[in-house]
């Protein structure tokens, strides 16, 4: 129902599901508990129903969906999020962690965006790398760690990045780096060895990026 095999990219989070089609229409289903479908409300969908965003009229980049929230990527650089935002994954900063089930401007700029379970990464057009969300192990890579440990605002991570990262790959609180010559960093949890560095147990947990060998 409603595809009409025009689909360009197809986005899945926890529960809930979003498609861009070739029109740069973007539709959405799933679970919506917490309004991470950006339909205004929080009613489930088992079809895929259109979103209306007024508010932004250029052409959709990139959709990505982490456990109960989703963000959008315009060619702009124009970044939204919606869904939950209870460790401030929406990275609307103001110490705001409530739920949104509109599409709400998270900054701009932006190059790339990743989503994790509950946290969140983005490269800039700069080539910075910044992180939100939860940071229970260490996975926002910003050198701190705890249950306590959130950024509600996307924060600058400065070590061990330099400005020269490829790609970003978000686990459930862990995250690994590509850098542009190959070499491959991760930090935050690492109890089975997640991180690929040889170690297990949560004492090896990595707050700052470490490069995997």
């Amino acid at each position: 129902t409603n595809i009409n095999n025009d689909v360009k990219q197809i986005v899945c989070g926890n529960h809930h599901t979003f498609i861009l089609k070739n029109d740069g229409s973007i539709w959405s289903c799933g679970e919506n508990d917490y309004g991470q479908l950006g339909l205004n409300d929080t009613n489930e969908r088992n079809v895929f129903t259109e979103l209306y965003i007024s508010s932004i009229d250029s052409d959709v980049k990139q959709i990505d969906c982490g456990s109960y929230h989703t963000f959008i990527l315009y060619n702009d650089g124009t970044l939204m999020s919606c869904g939950r935002n209870n460790y401030g994954q929406l990275g609307l900063g103001n110490s705001d962690t409530n739920a949104h089930y509109t599409f709400t401007q998270a900054t701009s700029g932006i190059k790339q965006i990743t989503c994790g379970y509950y946290h969140n990464y983005i490269i800039k057009n700069n080539g910075t790398v910044w992180s939100c969300g939860y940071n229970s192990n260490g996975q926002l890579g910003i050198g701190t760690s705890g249950t306590n440990s959130t950024a509600t605002t996307f924060t600058q991570v400065t070590t061990n990045i330099n400005n020269d990262v490829k790609d970003i790959i978000c686990g459930c609180n862990f995250t690994y780096i590509i850098k542009n010559n190959g070499s491959i960093w991760s930090c935050g949890y690492n109890n089975a060895g997640e991180l690929g560095l040889g170690t297990t147990g949560t004492s090896a947990n990595k707050t700052t990026f470490t490069q995997v060998s």
